[in-house]
């Protein structure tokens, strides 16, 4: 019994192994790819808990640097604009546990640091151009453009935040948000002084000579306004004569006369010698605002007639006289930016022209235009604009005025010399208005400043009147 069942179980577990063989074996290329272990990235695994943690912001100014400390041992960081800011690894100990972070220019970049087996950190850092301490002003550059806020120490400190931003960006908007704590008002003293300067010379010679019925003179033009022939009673050879009248040669001039009537000579030496100065003075007090216009005019409108279609005339004002206009700015509590434009114009009627019957003079102008910078009371001198009109004719008779010596008798000589100066004086002060309840006029002439009257006899006897302590020509 025990070997007749044995061998049957031999065969049944035989063929239990051969179907189970065959059914488990599938062709090769039907057989699916083991599975695999997906791959791990673990800095991507650190950075996705990193969303969780909000980023730092470190704010630094061009060339500045800062140690930015972890207290954790590192193993990478990464910067994201090197040219923004560049970040090194600071070691202590063999340990690296701080980043060293350097601004290299304006703007904006990102900064992450790995610490070991933790999330990374986000840092935000922003490169300003100029250091944002609560005294000056912070540029923030966003995209193309720049955004100027902040406080600036005072004018000058705005501008070089504007052209800082301007650098920046280059052909990109700025827009400026900054404020400037030092306004200020401004009052400026001006004095303009037109000093005009007459030069005259003039001399002329007249002759007469009558004897025996004969007559010879010499006179200059414009002063035989009359001759008569008187013939002599009764026909005799005496009493007769040549009767003149005006005979001066310069109406207006001192006049020298010799005369013998025994002999019938007549001579006339005429002598002007003209030094005249004239002084024309203004002293405005402008005030205003840093940065905006102030002016002033000293003198008048002349009206111009215009002509219009169909025969209609309109008529324009136009300004002359000494006109001054100033633009203060404050650049700092003690510093300030002045441009100045001064004005001289004068009517010359003799380059007018004639229209419809009237004439319309000319307007002669000087004009400067300037700017400065001043401290609080410092003065400046603006001179130099000079007009100059020379007039010389020689009267002469022909021949005889050119001989040597004896030629002065025969000709007239008339010179005039017209100068014309304009100085201007100004004067900035930083000021600010009075007190509510004081007394203005208390403040009207405290300078003392008289105006004296002195006699005329003094400075006719003397052969002086100019004042030496006015500015001027020099005799």
């Amino acid at each position: 019994m025990t070997s007749f069942h044995r061998p049957r179980r031999l065969r049944a577990l035989t063929a239990m192994l051969l179907t189970a063989s065959l059914l488990g074996t599938a062709p090769l290329g039907a057989q699916p790819a083991p599975a695999r272990d997906p791959i791990r990235d673990p800095i991507r695994d650190q950075a996705e808990p990193s969303a969780q943690r909000p980023s730092q912001r470190v704010t630094l100014a061009v060339g500045a640097q800062r140690e930015i400390r972890i207290g954790r041992q590192l193993e990478r960081i990464a910067i994201g604009n090197p040219e923004v800011a560049d970040a090194l690894l600071l070691k202590s100990r063999g340990a690296s546990t701080a980043v060293l972070l350097v601004a290299r220019k304006p703007g904006n970049t990102d900064l992450m640091v790995w610490p070991s087996g933790e999330a990374p950190i986000r840092y935000t850092v922003q490169v300003d151009a100029m250091a944002s301490d609560g005294q000056s002003a912070q540029i923030d550059v966003a995209g193309q453009g720049a955004i100027i806020r902040g406080q600036s120490a005072d004018a000058a400190a705005a501008a070089g935040a504007q052209q800082a931003a301007r650098a920046t960006v280059g052909n990109g908007p700025v827009i400026d948000r900054s404020t400037v704590p030092v306004t200020g008002t401004v009052q400026v003293d001006v004095r303009v002084v037109e000093i005009s300067k007459n030069v005259l010379k003039q001399a002329g010679f007249n002759f007469y000579r009558n004897r025996s019925g004969f007559a010879f003179g010499s006179f200059s033009p414009s002063t035989l306004t009359r001759a008569t022939f008187t013939p002599r009673p009764g026909g005799s050879n005496t009493g007769g004569g040549l009767a003149t009248e005006s005979t001066a040669p310069i109406s207006s001039a001192f006049n020298l006369v010799a005369a013998s009537m025994s002999h019938g000579i007549f001579a006339n030496l005429s002598l002007l010698e003209g030094n005249g100065m004239a002084r024309i003075l203004a002293e405005p007090s402008l005030v205003a605002l840093s940065g905006q216009s102030a002016s002033f005019l000293a003198g008048g409108e002349i009206p111009i007639p215009v002509p219009q279609a169909l025969g209609t005339t309109t008529i324009h004002y136009k300004q002359f006289g000494i006109g001054l206009t100033v633009t203060p700015t404050v650049l700092s509590p003690e510093r300030i930016a002045l441009k100045v434009a001064p004005e001289a114009s004068d009517l010359d009627p003799s380059r007018g022209i004639v229209m419809n019957g009237a004439t319309i003079p000319a307007i002669v102008t000087r004009r400067a235009d300037t700017t400065v910078e001043l401290g609080d009371g410092e003065s400046f001198v603006i001179g130099g604009l000079v007009s100059r009109n020379t007039v010389s004719n020689v009267d002469k008779v022909p021949v005889l005025g050119d001989l040597p010596l004896i030629g002065a008798f025969f000709k007239n000589l008339n010179f005039h010399q017209e100068d014309r100066e304009l100085v201007i004086i100004v004067t900035p002060h930083l000021v600010r208005p009075l007190a509510k309840g004081s007394s203005a006029a208390a403040r009207v002439g405290a300078d003392g400043r008289t105006s004296a009257n002195p006699p005329v006899w003094g400075k006719f006897l003397g052969g002086d009147l100019v004042d030496p302590a006015l500015p001027g020509f020099s005799r």
